[in-house]
C-alpha cells in the first residue's frame, strides 16, 4: 500500500468512527436492540445508556426493562423515574411493576396502581389492559372488583381498536402513545 493508499483509508476510517460517535439516540436505540437480539449485553446496555443519558425516552424505558430482567432492580427504578420525569407512559407502568414486585423499592400496593393507573389513563394499552387483568383477577391488593374490571376492559378494547393504541417499541418515534 502506497502513502496515498494509506491516508485515503485512514480518512475512510476516521468518517466512519466519526459516524458511529455522532449516531442520534433513536439511531442508538436501534442499534440497541439489534445488538441485545444478537445477544450481545454488553454493546447493548452501552448504546441504550448513550442514549438515555441523551433524554431518549425509549432508550431509558428500555434500558430498565433490561436491568429489571437482570436484576439490577436499583438502577432499572432509577432509569423509570428519569422516565416518569418526561411524562413517559410506559416508564409510569413500569414504576408500578416494581412497586407491585417490591423490586429495586419497597413494596406498595397503592403507589404500583397509582402509576400503573396514570399510565392507563394516558390511554397506555398495556396499562389499561393490566388493570383489566387485575381487578378481574384480584392482583392488585385490593380484591376483586368486577365493575372496574368491566371499566378497563372497555378502554382497553377502545385503545385496542384505535390510533391512539400503543405500538411496540420502536414503531412509532417516542417508542408510546402521548
Amino acid at each position: 500500500m502506497n502513502g496515498m493508499q494509506g491516508k485515503g483509508l485512514f480518512a475512510v476510517l476516521i468518517m466512519a468512527m466519526a459516524a458511529v460517535a455522532l449516531a442520534d439516540p433513536e439511531q442508538d436505540t436501534g442499534l440497541a436492540e439489534k445488538a441485545f437480539n444478537a445477544g450481545d449485553l454488553p454493546k447493548t446496555l452501552e448504546l441504550l445508556r448513550k442514549a438515555a443519558a441523551q433524554s431518549y425516552v425509549p432508550a431509558q424505558v428500555r434500558l430498565g426493562e433490561i436491568l429489571d430482567y437482570a436484576e439490577e432492580d436499583e438502577e432499572a427504578v432509577r432509569w423509570f423515574n428519569i422516565a416518569v420525569e418526561q411524562g413517559s407512559a410506559a416508564g409510569e407502568l413500569n414504576l408500578g411493576f416494581m412497586y407491585l414486585k417490591g423490586e429495586g423499592v419497597g413494596q406498595d400496593f397503592e403507589k404500583a396502581l397509582y402509576w400503573i393507573r396514570h399510565a392507563a389513563e394516558q390511554n397506555y394499552f398495556p396499562a389499561a389492559e393490566f388493570l383489566a387483568r387485575g381487578y378481574r383477577m384480584g392482583g392488585l391488593g385490593s380484591g376483586v372488583d368486577i365493575e372496574q374490571a368491566q371499566f378497563w376492559e372497555a378502554r382497553a378494547s377502545a385503545l385496542k381498536n384505535s390510533t391512539a393504541a400503543e405500538k411496540p417499541m420502536g414503531k412509532t418515534k417516542q417508542g408510546e402513545a402521548r
